[in-house]
């Protein structure tokens, strides 16, 4: 019978960097998952200029998350929005 060839597991680095990071571009599907709305109603919001207008990063449309956040963030009563304080890295 053949030898079955040993397989190593994955090693893990000894500390995993659990810290957050800041988000830097979105796409549509994304972005409505963090907005918890439609894609219909993104690109409602974008048209009537709630929200930013996205940029084109070769063939696909991506918001900038920082540009995001001062648009939304006025809308916002107080900071308890869980979506921005992560952006921040909080």
């Amino acid at each position: 019978m053949g030898r079955h060839q040993h397989i190593q597991p994955s090693t893990l680095p000894d500390r995993v960097n659990l810290e957050p990071r800041i988000i830097a571009y979105v796409g549509s599907a994304t972005l409505c998952q963090m907005l918890d709305v439609s894609e219909s109603t993104l690109w409602e919001w974008v048209r009537k200029g709630l929200l930013p207008r996205p940029v084109k990063i070769g063939v696909s449309s991506r918001w900038k998350w920082a540009d995001v956040e001062k648009h939304i963030a006025p809308q916002i009563e107080g900071d308890d929005d869980p979506i921005l304080r992560a952006s921040r890295g909080g």
